[in-house]
């Protein structure tokens, strides 16, 4: 076994074991009404598991799942989860636009909710005051937009190819990397996958499945 294969393994076993911790700390912190400790063990988890999806890609390791699933509980599952009003910052709405979404798409839903659930939570630190999430199906692609009406994205990171944004002490450069790593294994026909950052009103953060 090669060593980054073991270095994988390793990781991959010692990650999961680390998960399993801090979603019991989350736990705890919920059953006595800590939410700012429950947020805390949460995003601790989260970013964990983008920096082994993150060393698989790198190592081609990182494999999709492609299966039929509802874009609606999609969705659904990543507001419900990362903007229910335990977890929203005070003055934020969130508007789910789902009217025009298909019943059914493919796409692996635990690697493109954790791609969704990163951008919700960057919109979620940058809006003023509302969160646009629309769902539409465009000429053969899914398409996901999140708006947010802040200040919008820096001129340098529409500049930059997202695939070499750099990573700030946040992590946001290390979600849209693995973010355009995991929409780009999603091909259908010649068609790839992928994310468009673009300034409309403030950040738009639109991802593409075929």
């Amino acid at each position: 076994m090669k060593t980054h294969d073991i270095f994988s393994e390793i990781a991959d076993l010692h990650i999961h074991d680390v998960k399993n911790n801090l979603a019991q700390l989350a736990a705890e912190a919920e059953a006595r009404g800590d939410v700012r400790n429950q947020d805390l063990a949460l995003r601790s988890s989260e970013t964990l598991t983008q920096l082994l999806c993150f060393y698989r890609s790198e190592t081609h390791n990182l494999h999709v799942q492609i299966e039929a699933q509802n874009p609606h509980e999609l969705i659904t599952d990543v507001v419900n989860v990362y903007a229910n009003p335990s977890r929203l910052p005070a003055g934020r709405l969130v508007e789910i636009q789902l009217a025009q979404a298909p019943e059914l798409w493919f796409y692996d839903a635990n690697l493109i909710q954790m791609v969704l659930a990163n951008a919700l939570q960057n919109a979620l630190r940058f809006a003023q005051k509302k969160i646009v999430i629309s769902v539409t199906a465009q000429t053969d692609y899914l398409e996901i937009c999140i708006q947010d009406d802040g200040s919008g994205y820096p001129a340098t990171m529409l500049e930059t190819q997202i695939e070499h944004v750099p990573v700030s002490a946040g992590g946001t450069g290390l979600g849209l990397r693995l973010a355009h790593r995991i929409v780009a294994l999603h091909t259908n026909n010649g068609r790839v996958g992928e994310i468009i950052l673009s300034n409309h009103q403030g950040a738009r953060f639109k991802l593409r499945l075929p």
